[in-house]
């Protein structure tokens, strides 16, 4: 098996993606795709570090998606980036309205670089790694 992509609820494709962008460096994106079978739609968003993203959206009933959306639960845990621009990062996701769920932290597993984790507005979390 092989990594392919994280999966990620969003309760519309275009306000999902749009959301991402400010955020993350994604290059491309694929079709939208409305599943009738699965009562979703989806949209591939692949970044820099050739990460795929797989925004799921409700299309129809039913779906898996409601539930997760309301509860705001099992969306996703966290996604972690590396960068060498560590606090205008983590600027850039406060002014995105991204919440900062502690200060950031010295962490042994990345030779005591700071980390940062933000809850987004689409309710998962992404960790922001120190890379010096």
């Amino acid at each position: 098996m092989k990594f392919h992509h994280i999966g990620i609820f969003v309760s519309d494709i275009k306000i999902g993606r749009e959301y991402l962008v400010k955020l993350l460096p994604f290059k491309k994106f694929s079709k939208i795709y409305n599943d009738k079978n699965l009562g979703v739609s989806v949209q591939f968003l692949e970044d820099d570090s050739k990460i795929v993203f797989e925004i799921v959206a409700p299309f129809s009933k039913p779906n898996p998606t409601e539930n997760v959306l309301k509860s705001g639960k099992n969306i996703l845990n966290h996604v972690a980036y590396m960068t060498k621009d560590f606090d205008n990062i983590c600027k850039a996701f406060r002014n995105e309205g991204a919440i900062p769920l502690c200060e950031p932290k010295k962490a042994l597993a990345f030779n005591n670089n700071r980390i940062i984790f933000f809850l987004t507005n689409l309710k998962f979390i992404i960790e922001i790694i120190e890379d010096k």
